[in-house]
């Protein structure tokens, strides 16, 4: 592999993925080059910032529910892919397919140069994106079996790829366990994903007066997204929490390696990198997909029994207080819990991803496409 092109995003959980794959990919094959073809969103900002890798840019908004914002983005999809077709004709091998609504400009382009495509799908149900695309590429990865792609040519189950700060992050959390056994105080990490969750946000804040008995007994690390910083700073500096806020954090993994307990969305990015950590976790998953991805994501990790699960409007002072009786402050259940979880890890999937990439495009000479 000389050249690897990754396209879509628009959310962190599309995009990390894909990080870990190209971390891997200039890992294996040396000299590799590797192009993000990205949207301007600021969480995408946030996603790059830091790492060394290419990007470039394209001016695509999600469609909306209307009429004219799928006029508006037919227009600037358009636009995208001639940007993108001139920047495939670079030599690449091969075009990686993240997901989400800006994806499909880039996977045409691709279908248009002739290289070969894959899909990676990282929720137990399938994007909407992926599904219409599935027939029309080379192959689906997908992060677990149940996800479904019957007029897919080719699928193979591999697992979520992480990246290497989270398998490095892991290796840490392991050592300090070993160094932290018999703590009485505790630390909650509590993260949206990466653009945080305000309804999250919004229960905890107003349930921390209420819990003032256990103020000696945990420490907070909270990432809000940045709407809610200051306004998540104030309430735990009001009843005199200990606790620290960032807007977002590239450092995330260093933070998971520090905590005991995660309390958050259920991202598939997410959970995947929770398995890998061993790390226990109280998943609050994002109540308004209509076709229920993140709870059924999260079934998985609590059916391990490496999770336990809380909807939205169930989170408040009572259910954060059992939360903190039962698991954050009872160490024989977080290390069962933690076990639990470290049993659903995946740390070879990038490797798994890659050689179906290196199979695809052998079998795909990138001078025609009707031999696939």
């Amino acid at each position: 592999m000389n050249a690897i092109a990754f396209v879509g995003g628009g959310t962190g959980g599309h995009l990390y993925p894909g990080v870990a794959l190209a971390e891997r990919a200039r890992e294996r094959f040396h000299g590799c080059r590797t192009l993000f073809v990205r949207t301007s969103r600021a969480v995408e900002d946030h996603v790059f910032e830091g790492l060394d890798l290419e990007t470039m840019t394209v001016e695509i908004r999600p469609p909306g529910n209307d009429l004219g914002g799928w006029l508006r983005y037919s227009r600037e999809a358009s636009r995208a892919q001639r940007k993108i077709l001139g920047a495939l004709q670079d030599g690449f091998d091969l075009v990686f397919g993240l997901g989400g609504y800006a994806s499909l400009p880039g996977i045409l382009a691709a279908r248009l140069s002739h290289i070969p495509v894959i899909l990676l799908e990282q929720n137990g149900v399938a994007g909407r994106a992926n599904r219409l695309l599935a027939p029309f590429v080379d192959a689906v990865a997908c992060a677990r079996p149940e996800s479904e792609f019957p007029l897919a040519r080719r699928r193979k189950v591999t697992g979520n790829p992480v990246r290497r700060g989270v398998l490095e992050a892991a290796r840490r959390r392991a050592s300090l366990a070993r160094h932290t056994r018999g703590r009485t105080r505790r630390t909650l990490l509590v993260v949206g994903g990466s653009q945080g969750a305000q309804g999250l946000n919004q229960s905890i804040r107003q349930a921390l007066p209420s819990l003032l008995e256990f103020r000696e007994k945990i420490y907070w690390i909270h990432v809000t997204g940045d709407a809610d910083k200051h306004s998540m700073e104030k309430a735990y500096r009001t009843d005199a929490w200990d606790a620290e806020v960032h807007a977002y954090s590239p450092e995330l993994p260093a933070l998971m390696a520090r905590s005991d307990l995660v309390l958050g969305r259920a991202g598939a990015t997410t959970l995947c990198e929770l398995a890998v950590m061993g790390l226990p976790s109280v998943l609050v998953p994002y109540p308004h997909h209509r076709d229920e991805q993140q709870r059924l994501n999260a079934d998985v990790l609590v059916h391990a029994g490496g999770a336990h699960l809380i909807a939205e409007n169930q989170l408040n002072a009572d259910s954060l207080r059992a939360v903190f009786r039962d698991v954050l402050l009872a160490p024989e259940r977080l290390q069962a819990m933690g076990e639990s979880a470290h049993r659903l890890a995946r740390p070879d999937a990038a490797d798994a991803i890659l050689d179906l990439a290196l199979d695809v495009s052998d079998r795909c000479p990138s001078a025609s496409v009707s031999s696939c």
